[in-house]
């Protein structure tokens, strides 16, 4: 070959190994920007969780003074105002324009309240009784210009409905029954029940129930699904009826709600009427709710809230546990029970404040002074999250204790969300554990006897077939696991248990006799000794099996699972670690055992061939050398096989109950990042809170499996360094 010749195929490869080296650095290049910018995407939808509440004024006008009672639509667009006189003034909240008035009745009104349990019903108190009070807001539409025209009706006609002399009162609705809780004379119960209450028919046919209570009370109000009744008075003392039965109503507690020589300042109910908010004079907002323990009902003081000056107004949220606070200072503060967090606090520069009140959404405020009002914008996306919610226990309404739970989302409206990170990151792991506790033994034996001591022909079957397993769709085994192990793992529970304790020692004992056979067998059966004990290890787990049922009546009394809980405290469920462990454990297996195995195999002859001509035995050369040599091979396998068990969806979701538990029970199944985000992410609203907070639970697994792989890559850079001159 002419020197021409040479010298254009020497600048041909300079040009293919330049051009290879941009190429596998662009490709580099982008998997690392790929990852980072699923990390900020991830990012960016998360960090709106813990961004700080904002209040804004909005406007400013003239408005009645000292209404009975105000309120705002649905769509924080319109105000109501209920006058003394019995007028209902609706009014813009953009410019205070007034939009409609309507007279209600022609009595002056001593009175008005909301109706619990319907959207815009109100009941209006007069020397004659009480008056109901529809509110309606129909939209219409003229061409493309939207048109709201707010008016009232009369759900049970006009009619005053003549209830007698009352000191306080509260009415909850259902659908076809009334219930008016009031107290006469301070130490009177009164209870009437209209079971058939239709709208367009008067109010008839009220069963009332009249109780003389102990104590004197100032103030009534309904417990949730209006069964409880909250008897209150001046100074601080609580009684809680159960009023199932209206005309024998129980008393489940009875107590103070703040120390002696304390009394509230306002006291106001959250949503579901679980939970009574008690501002007083300490500067202090104490949420308390009813709970059951092992001595019966009490009122427990979960968490307060300290603020710089008096508490003046408390104002609840119509569809959260939030709530505001006005002070004495004339400063809002947004607070939520849950997270236990002050979003916001703002001057409303108010001078006088006769009330407020907040948009049913919670995104406007509404506040009355003398003949001023004023509107403010509420920015308050997601204050039910901090990370005291995400990550610690929480005192949830009605738990004895606090605990981590996660529950996001019920059928009841005044369902309390539980967002807590920790049973899914515990449960994510615990999956992963129990997966490489049954992939790691036998995924690293198998390739330490594959490529150490399995003949060539065996070898050339045995790896490519275990390597294919890698490629079954983890939906199947997920399916197996669920429909099939699960059931039979219950049936044969002992059999289980039995066949693992056997195994080992039949294996042992298989080698020893082994051993004992003519020397010429034992040569010629070199290499293939893995496909001889098949049969034997069949045998064993069907021996296993079949001594299952007698060791369970012998050793359990014929039920082991009834033993595990009465004598360890142990329940069982179906379908449970265990069951993920094997099924995991399956899919787990080909990738570890195919890097390690691949990782051994790749041993330098010449190491093996040296130690053996020294003198050592095939064992240990194995141990002080092969696997020395391989071991980041074989420590990389590891990782790799748990960053797949930690991100494993379908296998999860398929073979446990899915349930959010926080217990190391082998027999007790529990809830991963993963599979929570394939059941509940398509059923999140998008850009709300369940929604963020199901991609931070996506960014913590994202996180886990960084740290898993970085971890996995340092130690196996120190392992070569330190065993790659062998």
């Amino acid at each position: 070959m002419s020197k021409h010749a040479i010298g254009r195929l020497r600048a041909r490869r300079r040009i293919v190994n330049a051009l290879t080296t941009h190429v596998v650095g662009l490709g580099g290049a982008a998997v690392i920007g790929a990852i980072a910018l699923i990390f900020f995407y991830l990012l960016w939808v998360v960090v709106p969780l813990f961004q700080p509440a904002s209040v804004a004024p909005a406007a400013t006008f003239e408005g009645t003074q000292a209404p009975l009672l105000a309120d705002i639509d649905e769509n924080s667009e319109i105000g109501l105002q209920i006058t003394a006189d019995g007028r209902f003034r609706f009014f813009s909240l953009a410019d205070g324009a007034t939009m409609a008035s309507f007279e209600s009745t022609s009595e002056p009104v001593i009175g008005a309240a909301r109706v619990l349990g319907s959207n815009n019903q109100f009941v209006l108190r007069t020397a004659s009784g009480l008056v109901f009070v529809d509110v309606r807001y129909p939209v219409s539409f003229d061409g493309e210009v939207r048109r709201v025209s707010p008016t009232i009706d009369f759900p049970f006609e006009d009619q005053p409905l003549s209830v007698g002399d009352l000191d306080g009162f509260e009415v909850h609705r259902t659908d076809s029954r009334v219930t008016l809780a009031a107290l006469r004379n301070g130490n009177e119960l009164v209870l009437t029940r209209y079971d058939d209450a239709e709208p367009g028919f008067p109010l008839e046919f009220g069963r009332t129930h009249s109780t003389v209570l102990e104590n004197r009370y100032e103030r009534v109000l309904f417990g949730p699904r209006g069964d409880w009744l909250y008897l209150l008075d001046k100074n601080g003392t609580i009684e809680v009826l159960d009023i199932v039965v209206p005309a024998a109503p129980q008393a489940v507690f009875r107590g103070r709600l703040l120390p002696e020589r304390q009394r509230p300042i306002a006291i106001e109910p959250l949503i579901g009427r679980y939970s009574l908010m008690v501002a007083d004079s300490r500067n202090r907002v104490t949420q308390w709710f009813l709970l059951r323990d092992e001595f019966g009902y009490r009122m427990a003081a979960a968490r307060h809230f300290d603020f710089d000056a008096r508490p003046r107004q408390l104002l609840a949220e119509s569809r959260r546990k939030g709530f505001a606070v006005i002070d004495e200072a004339g400063q809002l503060h947004l607070a939520y029970t849950t997270s236990h967090r002050v979003t916001a606090t703002t001057a409303l520069g108010v001078t006088e404040l006769d009330g407020a009140v907040l948009s049913p959404r919670g995104d406007r405020l509404l506040v009355t002074g003398g003949d001023r009002m004023a509107v403010f914008d509420i920015h308050n996306e997601h204050p039910d999250v901090s990370v005291t919610a995400l990550w610690s226990k929480v005192w949830y309404e009605g738990y004895p204790e606090p605990v981590w739970s996660w529950q996001s989302s019920a059928a009841d409206n005044a369902f309390e969300p539980k967002f807590s990170q920790t049973p899914l990151a515990f449960g994510t792991l615990k999956a992963a554990f129990y997966a490489m506790l049954v992939a790691m033994p036998i995924a690293i034996m198998g390739a330490i006897y594959t490529a150490y001591f399995m003949a060539p022909a065996m070898r050339r079957w045995v790896k490519p077939g275990i390597e294919i397993m890698a490629a079954l769709p983890t939906v199947i085994l997920g399916f197996l696991a669920g429909l099939w192990l699960a059931p039979l793992l219950e049936a044969n529970l002992v059999g289980v248990v039995s066949t693992v304790l056997l195994l080992p020692l039949a294996i042992l004992l298989f080698a020893r006799l082994w051993q004992l056979l003519p020397g010429r067998v034992t040569q010629a059966a070199a290499g293939w000794q893995g496909a001889i004990i098949v049969p034997v290890l069949a045998l064993i787990v069907w021996a296993g099996f079949a001594a299952g049922p007698s060791l369970e009546l012998m050793l359990f009394g014929g039920d082991a699972k009834a033993w595990l809980l009465s004598e360890l405290g142990l329940e069982y469920d179906q379908r449970n670690a265990l069951v993920v462990g094997i099924a995991m454990g399956l899919a787990v297996i080909p990738t570890i055992f195919s890097i390690a195995e691949d990782a051994i195999y790749g041993v330098p002859r010449h190491l093996i061939n040296g130690s053996l001509a020294l003198g050592a035995t095939w064992w240990q050369t194995l141990v002080r050398v092969v696997l020395l040599t391989a071991s980041p091979g074989i420590f990389s396998a590891v990782m790799i096989g748990m960053g797949r068990a930690v991100g494993e969806t379908m296998i999860v979701l398929m073979a446990t109950g899915n349930t959010a538990v926080m217990d190391l029970n082998i027999f007790q199944g529990m809830r991963t990042f993963s599979a929570n985000l394939a059941v509940e992410l398509p059923e999140s609203e998008v850009g709300g809170t369940h929604y963020r907070v199901l991609f931070l639970a996506a960014l913590v697994l994202f996180m886990i499996t960084f740290a898993f792989n970085t971890i996995a890559e340092l130690v196996r850079q120190r392992l070569r360094t330190r065993y790659g001159s062998l």
